[in-house]
C-alpha cells in the first residue's frame, strides 16, 4: 500500500512539473554537442531533460521560439562583492571584512548577504546566474570564506557558504604583517601548520593541555577543511615571483590551490599547468598600479590556456566592473583566446573550479540556468532577452530601467512636475 501511495505522489509530481521548450535557438551547449543550429531544449521542473533538434512540443506549459538567437547556460562570475556592499564608500559597515576581531579564515560573510541589493537585477540583466561573494582583507590576511550564491528562482540566495577559503598576499596586503612579503607568507604557513597540529591534538586542545594558538578554534577548524582537501585556498596575489614561491611553500601540504589576480601568472604558466592550479582573471584590470603587476596585459588568459592552465574570469570591483564581465571575456579573444574558450571561463570552467555540479553547459540533467541573446554574448553591445535561473523565468527589469521610463518623457505626463 506505502508503495502504491508513494507512486501515486511521483506520478502526479511529474504530471503536474512545470515544462518548458526552448526551441529554434542557436544552442551553444559547452558540452559534447557543441553548437546546435535551430537546437531545442527541453526543461521539466527546473533541470534540462533533452537537448536536441526538433523536439515534439505537445504537452509542454510553455513553448518559446528562440528565432534562431543565441542560448547559453548562465554565466558565472568568479569573483564578486554582490550582495555584501550597496553604496560605494559607505563607512557605516563593511560586511566583506573584520576589522580588529580575532576572526580571519572562520569569517563568513554569507551570513550578511542581502539577495534584495539592487544590484542583483543588474548584475542578472547581464546573464550571470550564479557568482562567487568574496571577503576583502580587514586585519588578518586570511580573509575568511567566500559564498557561492545563485541570483534567482526558488533556491536560497546563498548555496554554499563555505567553498573556499581566501589569503591576500598582494603587495597591499602586506601591511597586515608588517610590510613584508616574507613576513606574510611566513604567517599563511604558520597558520596552516597550527590547523595541522590542532587537527591531531583536538582533545588535548579541547582539555587546554595544548600550548596556546594563535588562532581561534572557529579559524583552525576551517583551516583543518582545507588541509583535508575539503575546502579551496584561494591566494589573491599577482607577481610571478610570489606566484613560485607561494606553491614551493605550500607545497608540503596537501591541498587545493587557486591563484586569483594573477596579473603576472603568464610568466610561470608552465609551473601552474604542471601543478593543475587553475587562475581566477579580471581580465581588462591590466594597469600596472603596483610594482607587484608591472607584467600585467591583456592576453595574459590566452598564454594561461594555450599553456594548459584551466582559467575563470571574474569582475572584482562591485561599483566600476558590475556589467563587465562578458566584455571582459570578449575582450580575452581580442587578444588571442577563442571564443569557445572564453565561454568556457564564464560557464563550464568556474563550475569545475568551485565544485558546483550539475552547471555550467546545456545537457540533459543540468540545471536549468538558460538565457537567450538579442545577439553574440561576448558583443558588448548585446543583451539577454530571456533568462531562467532553476527553471523559472526572471524578470529582467532593473531599478535603472523603471527611473529610465519614469524621467524620459516630462513633457507628456499629466502631473505637475514637482510630484513626477
Amino acid at each position: 500500500m506505502r508503495l502504491f501511495i508513494l507512486s501515486v505522489l511521483l506520478f502526479s509530481q511529474a504530471l503536474f512539473a512545470d515544462s518548458y521548450l526552448i526551441k529554434n535557438g542557436r544552442l551553444v551547449t559547452m558540452g559534447m554537442q557543441g553548437v546546435i543550429e535551430n537546437g531545442d531544449i527541453h526543461i521539466v521542473d527546473g533541470r534540462i531533460v533533452e537537448v536536441a533538434q526538433e523536439i515534439n512540443p505537445e504537452s509542454m506549459d510553455e513553448v518559446i521560439d528562440a528565432g534562431g538567437a543565441y542560448v547559453t547556460p548562465g554565466l558565472f562570475d568568479s569573483g564578486t562583492q554582490l550582495g555584501l556592499a550597496e553604496v560605494e564608500k559607505y563607512v557605516g559597515s563593511t560586511d566583506n571584512r573584520v576589522k580588529g576581531q580575532p576572526l580571519g579564515a572562520g569569517f563568513s560573510p554569507a551570513l550578511a548577504l542581502n539577495r534584495y541589493s539592487s544590484f542583483v537585477p543588474m548584475v542578472r540583466k547581464e546573464g550571470i546566474t550564479r557568482a562567487m561573494v568574496l571577503p576583502v582583507t580587514g586585519s588578518e590576511i586570511l580573509a575568511g570564506q567566500s559564498a557561492l550564491v545563485q541570483l534567482g528562482g526558488n533556491a536560497p540566495f546563498s548555496t554554499n557558504d563555505g567553498n573556499a577559503v581566501h589569503l591576500y598576499l598582494r603587495e597591499v596586503d602586506r601591511k597586515l604583517a608588517g610590510g613584508s612579503q616574507a613576513s606574510a607568507l611566513t604567517q599563511a604557513v604558520n597558520s596552516l601548520k597550527e590547523a595541522e597540529r590542532f587537527g591531531k591534538n583536538k582533545r588535548a586542545y579541547q582539555s587546554g593541555k595544548t600550548r596556546e594558538f594563535r588562532q581561534s578554534e572557529n579559524d583552525l577548524k576551517t583551516l583543518l577543511q582545507v588541509l583535508n582537501r575539503d575546502m579551496t585556498l584561494v591566494i589573491h596575489l599577482d607577481r610571478a615571483a610570489d606566484i613560485e614561491t607561494v606553491i614551493a611553500e605550500l607545497n608540503v601540504f596537501n591541498i587545493r590551490l587557486v591563484i586569483a589576480g594573477g596579473r603576472e601568472a603568464w610568466k610561470v604558466k608552465e609551473l601552474l599547468a604542471e601543478r593543475e592550479i587553475p587562475v581566477v582573471l579580471n581580465v581588462i584590470d591590466n594597469l600596472p598600479s603596483r610594482f607587484d603587476r608591472l607584467g600585467a596585459r591583456l592576453d595574459n588568459a590566452a598564454l594561461l590556456v594555450g599553456a594548459g592552465v584551466k582559467v575563470a574570469f571574474m569582475t572584482q570591483d562591485l561599483y566600476s566592473d558590475t556589467r563587465s564581465l562578458t566584455q571582459a571575456a570578449g575582450v580575452a579573444v581580442a587578444y588571442g583566446l577563442t571564443w569557445h574558450q572564453a565561454m568556457k571561463a564564464i560557464t563550464v570552467n568556474p563550475a569545475a573550479i568551485w565544485g558546483l555540479e550539475n552547471y555550467g553547459s546545456l545537457e540533459a540533467g543540468q540545471v536549468a540556468d538558460i538565457v537567450i541573446w538579442d545577439g553574440d554574448p561576448l558583443e558588448v553591445m548585446s543583451a539577454p532577452t530571456r533568462l531562467m535561473i532553476d527553471g523559472r523565468w526572471i524578470n529582467l527589469t532593473t531599478r535603472q530601467d523603471l527611473l529610465r521610463d519614469r524621467y524620459s518623457d516630462l513633457d507628456k505626463q499629466d502631473i505637475p512636475f514637482g510630484y513626477r
